[in-house]
């Protein structure tokens, strides 16, 4: 898979459809499958989706930069480089 949206459509569901068995919002979610998500909800959803959790935890570095995400979901603060 290469991204979670890709994921999601392999298993034949809608972005409703994720959502809802995830008890989160569609726009949640789209968010979530664009910008990766807390363990917790990456575990989760890698079980309804039926892929690897990585999906979640390490989304599509072209889309939002990329940045993994903590277990808080909340993104983590990269060093500057000097």
């Amino acid at each position: 898979m290469t991204n979670a949206a890709d994921a999601r459509r392999a298993a034949g569901l809608t972005l409703e459809q994720a959502a809802k068995k995830a008890r989160i919002s569609p726009r949640y979610l789209r968010q979530v499958e664009r910008h990766g998500a807390n363990f917790a909800l990456a575990e989760l959803l890698a079980q309804i989706y039926r892929c690897e959790i990585t999906v979640f935890l390490y989304p599509n570095p072209g889309v939002g930069g990329g940045t993994p995400t903590s277990a808080s979901g909340r993104r983590r603060n990269r060093p500057e480089a000097q």
